[in-house]
């Protein structure tokens, strides 16, 4: 494999050519077992009657067909099971059939509501010694929820935003000031969910009462984080011997790059109304010291194979952690196929990457 740009041809992309390249030789031995909820196939367990749904966490029958058609063009077996039920069936009944010595699971179920279920897949692989592509039970349920992640990085001295815990008994560890321009998140929830222009407002005396409705209506505690205003960034982290980084990718919306007050949206994101550019043109500097802190983060949350650390950026003050992802996108619509396109490579190199990577954390050779 070969890659463009001035950091393929310092050496300092290596890692990446090198576990592709594992990939390739491993082809007649290795496949991926996809475990996917899908739009439109999948019934979800439960739902948000009164608020968004979770079908939006769901891939969509295009970007299911962009995963397999990836492998295939990467010369990877894959084969589809359809939610946790059919990764049951798959244990059950057709593993030993499974055309390949080694199938590495991918997982992307999370059916119904609440915390831990990516832990329920993740789980069951490790009872049954089956490897995964990307991170273990313990490494998905502690990135799952908001607050935990984040209020770990940031007791060991990384830059995570100030939170805050709205629980069904009140705040924890205590309420914020009043004053503070603020951001409530659903705590186990991702792809925007619950999120809209009410959710960033100004703490006062009526806070809690409006906090309240939305904690009860989806039925989950709130992470309160201090907002930052200004620029968005998305950086993707690849598990090779050690963390790696390619770029700190810039989200634009609606044709602007500082996002000012404005947020992600629940709509926006269903609709991928939002687009990236290297945040390095924007601001280099800033960029490597984002890159540096993402890297730090995975290791020091026990993440394994990809990860994505997201920040905000304000014109007057250091990079923050708004949230750790460890189920990050990795459709063709997502900063990690930006990253890779950017030194060369393509959508079925990222994939290739992945099923190299998991293959040399789990002693699988050529």
């Amino acid at each position: 494999m070969k890659l463009s740009g001035p950091a393929a041809r310092d050496g300092s992309l290596n890692w990446f050519v090198e576990l592709v390249d594992l990939a390739d030789s491993l082809v007649d031995k290795v496949g991926v077992l996809l475990a996917v909820n899908v739009q439109g196939k999948t019934q979800p367990l439960d739902d948000y009657q009164d608020g968004d749904s979770i079908v939006s966490e769901f891939l969509t029958g295009v970007e299911l067909n962009d995963f397999v058609e990836g492998f295939e063009l990467a010369n990877i077996y894959c084969q589809t099971v359809l939610d946790e039920e059919g990764f049951l069936q798959w244990l059950a009944r057709d593993r030993g059939r499974f055309p390949r010595a080694h199938p590495l699971v991918y997982s992307l179920a999370q059916n119904g509501t609440g915390p831990a279920r990516l832990g329920l897949i993740p789980g069951l692989c490790r009872l049954q010694h089956v490897p995964l592509v990307d991170s273990d039970g313990y490494g998905v349920i502690i990135a799952q929820n908001k607050f935990h992640s984040l209020s770990i990085l940031r007791q060991h001295g990384l830059p995570a935003a100030r939170s805050w815990w709205f629980t069904a008994t009140g705040w924890w560890p205590c309420a914020p000031p009043h004053g503070l321009k603020l951001i409530a998140k659903l705590t186990h929830e991702s792809a925007s969910l619950g999120m809209g222009s009410e959710s960033v407002f100004i703490m006062d005396r009526n806070s809690e009462i409006s906090l309240a409705r939305v904690a009860t209506r989806y039925r989950q505690p709130l992470t309160v984080q201090e907002f930052v205003p200004g620029f968005e960034i998305e950086v993707p982290v690849f598990d090779a011997d050690e963390p790696r980084t390619i770029m700190a990718v810039g989200i634009e919306s609606n044709g602007s790059r500082n996002l000012g007050s404005s947020v992600l949206s629940y709509d926006r994101v269903a609709i991928d109304e939002y687009g990236f550019y290297d945040f390095g043109d924007e601001n280099s500097d800033a960029a490597t010291e984002m890159m540096k802190i993402a890297r730090e983060s995975f290791r020091g949350l026990g993440l394994k194979g990809v990860g994505r650390v997201d920040f905000r950026l304000s014109s007057e003050g250091p990079p923050t952690i708004i949230e750790v992802n460890c189920k990050p996108h990795l459709t063709k619509h997502s900063s990690f196929c930006h990253a890779v396109m950017h030194i060369g490579g393509s959508y079925s190199d990222l994939l290739r990457f992945l099923v190299g990577a998991a293959s040399f954390r789990s002693g699988i050779t050529r």
